[in-house]
């Protein structure tokens, strides 16, 4: 009977080692999840979000280097990327990019320009479900960017000065990247480009949202943006 038990406990212990090391892999070469603590990408992401970003299209990078098992894709533009904040790779950085190698960037009164070409602005409706539980919704101006195949929100404050930068062609193995929140993300035009060995992966999915900014009355737990669960990111 102590023998059985002895083997019953070693098989528990297997399976649990074996779903460790899955688990491991998956989250080193696969795929990884993350948190947005900030509101720099607003109305795209919401602080609370939590999120998976894909790694596999951007190379299996070996652990504790720079190196990669095979050579990444270029991200397209308009893809919301995860990333080493190059100043202190410790940190990841979410944001989406807007040009890439060989690419000439410019920024004139707020709106963007690739290649000498201004990107597509639409409006957006104040009512739109986007920007129901964003704060102080009348303090910004919402726009529809479209970029490459991407078409998604970005979001300027009224009345402030004029955001210029650039012109500049983006060098080798390097992209420009910005905040869809244009007056509050902290992205290239301020520290820089994201060299390719900096790149963790694609943000692909929001499998939860929570919002801290409603908490309940009693325990103050946040409350859960169900509509968000399980949306693709665009």
């Amino acid at each position: 009977m102590a023998r059985k038990k002895r083997n019953v406990f070693w098989e528990y212990f297997e399976s649990f080692v074996v779903a460790v090391v899955i688990a491991l892999v998956l989250r080193t070469f696969v795929i990884a999840a993350y948190k947005i603590p900030t509101g720099s990408m607003i109305p795209t992401l919401k602080i609370g979000d939590c999120l998976f970003a894909w790694k596999l299209p951007y190379g299996v990078h070996i652990p504790f280097t720079h190196y990669v098992l095979f050579s990444p894709r270029q991200p397209e533009r308009g893809d919301i990327i995860v990333f080493k904040y190059p100043e202190d790779p410790k940190i990841s950085f979410v944001k989406r990019v807007i040009a890439g190698p060989g690419d000439k960037i410019e920024i004139r009164q707020k709106r963007v320009f690739v290649n000498d070409k201004i990107l597509k602005y639409e409006a957006v409706s104040p009512s739109d479900s986007q920007l129901k539980d964003i704060p102080m919704m009348e303090l910004y101006i919402v726009q529809m960017e479209t970029i490459g195949t991407h078409r998604h929100y970005v979001m300027y404050r009224r009345g402030e000065d004029d955001d210029s930068y650039g012109p500049v062609v983006i060098p080798d193995k390097k992209l420009f990247v910005l905040g869809d929140n244009r007056d509050s993300s902290d992205d290239s035009r301020s520290w820089g480009l994201v060299p390719f060995e900096n790149l963790e992966g694609r943000a692909v999915l929001i499998w939860c949202s929570l919002d801290w900014e409603n908490r309940g009355r009693r325990l103050g737990f946040p409350s859960l943006r169900t509509e968000r669960l399980f949306s693709v990111i665009y």
